[in-house]
């Protein structure tokens, strides 16, 4: 991975700025696809009349020039103090401790703003310039900042004094299309020679605090010659290699850390600062690629966020920001839960070079990045594989058995159409929310991607899960389970038993599934002699599905189900109670089929099971059942769901 990350660190560096590393660019996407006009405030530390006031005139935000001009500093996390003389809209209480500091846990009124404190215990050569001389009249106007600029609100029982930021800008944004974007900082004092209001960025001192702090850690030279050492992330030797100190904390060169599990983690802990030693540039390096893949190749993966990290051959000389957009182009195309037609299928950023995939869950607030799962070194040609499979089996519902299965409406979710990917399985396998970090669905898509088997019972106990869910309304223990009401549970038992059919086939493609050998899905030509055009289809989908005689039995037995629910449809109770939802044996078995008798000859209307009876005693192997209990539900209700489709004249 270091490999990759540095090779791209190299790449992304080509005609790079200096700042370009700590400065930081509001997403405006939103904003953009609402055309609404954006603009920069400017917040004024008037000296003179010893004021605070926004300037009523906003300037235009331009997304090229207003970070870099104002120096919108990226929010360092951790006990970084505040020296921000620019933020984007929401964070204007940064600005707040930068220039007035904040009460300690302890309730003691600050003496004095972050910035001056960063400045005195860290750059005491800067107290001399005009920023350091300055920061101190500004904190003078700490109570009409906070008499103007915050309202009182309880939190927890106690009163804070909080920012509100709709409150200070209603006056002065006109129209509800507009928005700020930033707000950057001035000063305004006739005894400085300030006569008219300056951006604190602008005053001298603070790019050569930045530049300090920011961009010369390490570049100090002496006239004595440095003996070279070993650089852990290349293993090559070289100038100016120190233990690692990468600034950011949201960033994956967290993992080689030594206090956690991770990367880092068989490193003899007494000698770490010794072992895990990188050269400045290559920090700089691998600073920069990390900050790339975490914006631009971050993907939600089972509800969890992913980086996709790809790794090539070292003798392969690829343009790896190029092709890493197509490698997330593809990923979208298996994790995206948004409309198929929404996601791109270019092949512009396509590659005859080999690379393989890593798949890194990892959880972060900013302040820390702590790595949850991988899915590793997943091949270039598995992985298009697995993306033609889900493709191949979407195709055959849709198109193939559109007479047995109503494809379209099975993959819609509130209102939607989606196409089956790896986004529709995260639905249909509970995961209760307190162990959504570590689920069965990552389990699940790790056996996948790694190319190992799956046991498919572990699969029809997923399938009573969310039966049992969808029956008994457990919605608020396993939220990444879609909502079906009470009527609906009909259609709830259908659209769940065909994205199984759907990926059990994805996984027969694949050679995935245990005990299975590999099947290839083939359209069956019917005989003219079949029975009926009923029957028709319930061969073809016999044979797409690949049914045993075993679970031919219990499709039929689901299809007595279904014309018993029918004939009792006005009454309060039916036959579905006498399922058991978490697994069938045999005796169970044949007592749901004696009841269903039963209530059919109540009803007078055993012409509507006779057949289906029939079939079940010809399939069914009544001296040596082996079916799994978990199976055999799966294949009833797939009886049960069969032909639930929607017909020009709406029966």
């Amino acid at each position: 991975m270091l490999t990759t990350l540095i090779k791209l660190g190299s790449q992304l560096s080509h005609n790079r700025g200096e700042w370009d590393d700590i400065i930081d660019y509001p997403n405006i996407q939103k904003e953009k696809d609402k055309n609404i006009k954006l603009y920069v405030a400017e917040l004024i530390f008037d000296l003179d009349k010893s004021d605070v006031y926004l300037n009523p005139s906003l300037k235009e935000y331009d997304e090229e020039q207003s970070c870099l001009a104002f120096k919108n500093i990226k929010i360092q996390g951790g006990n970084n103090k505040a020296i921000y003389a620019c933020v984007e809209s929401g964070k204007l209480e940064q600005v707040r401790k930068t220039f007035f500091g904040v009460i300690d846990s302890k309730g003691n009124v600050p003496s004095t703003g972050q910035f001056q404190e960063a400045i005195t215990k860290d750059f005491p050569q800067f107290n001399d310039t005009l920023l350091g001389k300055i920061l101190p009249k500004i904190f003078s106007l700490s109570n009409i900042f906070i008499e103007k600029f915050t309202i009182e609100k309880e939190s927890k029982g106690q009163t804070e004094r909080l920012i509100d930021e709709k409150l200070l800008t209603s006056s002065i944004l006109q129209s509800p299309s507009s928005k700020i974007i930033l707000f950057y900082t001035s000063v305004l004092s006739s005894d400085d020679n300030i006569n008219t209001s300056t951006a604190i960025s602008k005053i001298e001192g603070f790019e050569e605090f930045m530049k300090a702090k920011f961009l010369e850690k390490g570049k100090k030279q002496t006239s004595i010659e440095v003996s070279k050492k070993l650089c852990y992330a290349t293993g090559t030797l070289s100038s100016s290699v120190t233990e690692v100190n990468f600034a950011d904390r949201y960033s994956l060169n967290k993992m080689f850390v030594k206090e956690t599990k991770n990367y880092a983690s068989f490193f003899d802990k007494n000698s770490f600062v010794l072992n895990y030693q990188v050269s400045n540039n290559n920090q700089l390096l691998l600073s920069r690629a990390s900050k790339y893949l975490l914006e631009n190749q971050k993907i939600r993966i089972a509800g969890i966020d992913h980086c996709i990290i790809p790794q090539f051959l070292n003798k392969e000389q690829v343009d790896i920001q190029y092709i890493t957009k197509g490698i997330f182009q593809k990923s979208e195309l298996l994790f995206d839960s948004n409309s198929f037609d929404n996601l791109v299928t270019s092949a512009e950023y396509e590659t005859d070079a080999p690379f393989w995939i890593t798949f890194l869950a990892f959880e972060s607030d900013g302040n820390f990045f702590k790595t949850i799962n991988e899915i590793k070194d997943v091949s270039k040609f598995h992985f298009y594989k697995i993306i033609d499979a889900f493709n191949e089996v979407n195709d055959l519902f849709k198109n193939n058995l559109s007479d047995s299965v109503d494809w379209l409406s099975v993959m819609t979710d509130y209102g939607k159409q989606h196409r089956f990917n790896l986004a529709s399985i995260y639905s249909i396998i509970p995961i209760r929310k307190d162990k959504e970090k570590k689920n069965e669905v990552l389990s699940l898509f790790k056996l996948m991607f790694e190319n190992r088997k799956i046991d498919p019972d572990k699969l029809f106990k997923h399938f009573c899960d969310l039966i049992l869910c969808h029956r008994y309304k457990r919605y608020e223990a396993f939220k990444n389970v879609k909502k079906y009401e009470d009527k609906h549970f009909d259609f709830a038992i259908r659209d769940s038993v065909f994205k199984y059919f759907a990926l059990i086939q994805a996984l027969k493609q694949l050679n995935l599934l245990q005990n299975m050998e590999e099947i290839e899905i083939v359209v069956p030509e019917l005989s003219e002699d079949s029975t009926n055009e009923y029957q028709q289809k319930i061969n073809t989908f016999f044979q797409q599905m690949s049914y045993r005689a075993d679970q031919k039995a219990m499709f039929y037995l689901g299809r007595m189900l279904s014309s018993v629910a029918y004939i009792q449809k006005d009454k309060s109770k039916n036959v579905l109670e006498k399922v058991n939802f978490s697994g069938m044996d045999k005796a169970q078995i044949l007592r749901l089929r004696n009841s269903l008798m039963e209530k059919a000859k109540q009803y007078k209307e055993v012409s509507k099971v006779i057949f289906a009876d029939s079939e079940f005693n010809s399939y069914f192997d009544f001296n040596n059942w082996n079916m799994k209990p978990e199976e055999a539900v799966f294949f009833i209700l797939s009886g049960y769901s069969f032909g639930i489709v929607k017909s020009s004249d709406n029966k």
